[in-house]
């Protein structure tokens, strides 16, 4: 799914996380609904700003690359209950709607 949705994803050969780099959406702008005074923010997206902008655009938690020390790479868990692993899919799916469309 990550990679369907413009993440460029690290091979891995185990654990508990996938470390990716959501390049295709870098540089794109997209409008948030409802933050500041029930008004629309334009957000263009940077590795500064993809994480805290997917958690305000689908309420997905991730670890940016300030985290990771990997410019430009995020971390995703992947050790989660089945529910909350679709849930988090559908997310990255939604996200990629709303930046890149369908």
């Amino acid at each position: 799914t990550l990679g369907h949705c413009g993440w460029n994803v690290l091979e891995c050969y185990g654990g508990v996380s996938v470390m990716a780099e959501p390049s295709a959406y870098f540089g794109k702008s997209v409008t948030l609904n409802g933050l500041e005074d029930n008004g629309s923010t334009n957000v263009m997206l940077s590795q500064s700003n993809i994480r805290e902008t997917i958690l305000k655009a689908t309420g997905l938690c991730i670890n940016s690359s300030s985290w990771t020390g990997v410019p430009g790479y995020c971390r995703l868990t992947v050790a989660l209950q089945e529910a909350e692993f679709e849930s988090a899919l559908r997310s990255i799916m939604h996200f990629k709607e709303l930046v890149l469309g369908k």
